[in-house]
């Protein structure tokens, strides 16, 4: 297996979700005290803590094999796309908070493993994909390079 590119959630993002996430904790506590449901709030809110935290460690990975790339939202999901399905692989417009982050249907056979900034579409005979990826042209050129029509 040979990794061909890995991307993580930029250090802007992880500050502006940290951001959102502390003060939404933070309000979730605050009604929780004249409620008395504080223990359950405070469980709650260390939950999310806990889930944001997994989020923010993402990574999107892209890995080949002779004759499969292997994707990956690590720790959510994987899939393997056959090299004989790939049809076309290019640079793809950045992705950023709005589109979000891990695994995403982006309607129209599209489907997105992104933590944002650059990423590159790799489209297949069943569907496209776009890969957040740190270099879009560099990972582009070392797909195409494995495809068999190359």
């Amino acid at each position: 297996m040979t990794l061909i590119s890995t991307a993580g959630i930029s250090r802007a993002s992880q500050q502006a979700v940290t951001t959102i996430v502390a003060v939404a904790a933070l309000f979730i506590i605050a009604v929780a005290i004249p409620s008395n449901l504080l223990l359950i709030n405070v469980g709650l809110a260390g939950v999310i803590l806990l889930l944001t935290v997994v989020v923010l460690r993402m990574t999107v990975s892209i890995e080949s094999t002779s004759n499969a790339l292997l994707v990956r939202c690590h720790p959510f999901y994987s899939r393997t796309i056959a090299l004989a399905d790939l049809v076309d692989v290019s640079p793809a417009p950045s992705s950023s908070l709005t589109e979000g982050f891990g695994v995403r249907y982006l309607g129209r056979r599209t489907w997105g493993l992104l933590v944002g900034g650059p990423a590159v579409t790799v489209e297949t005979r069943s569907r496209t994909w776009i890969i957040s990826t740190r270099d879009p042209e560099a990972t582009a050129e070392a797909i195409r390079a494995l495809t068999p029509a190359s």
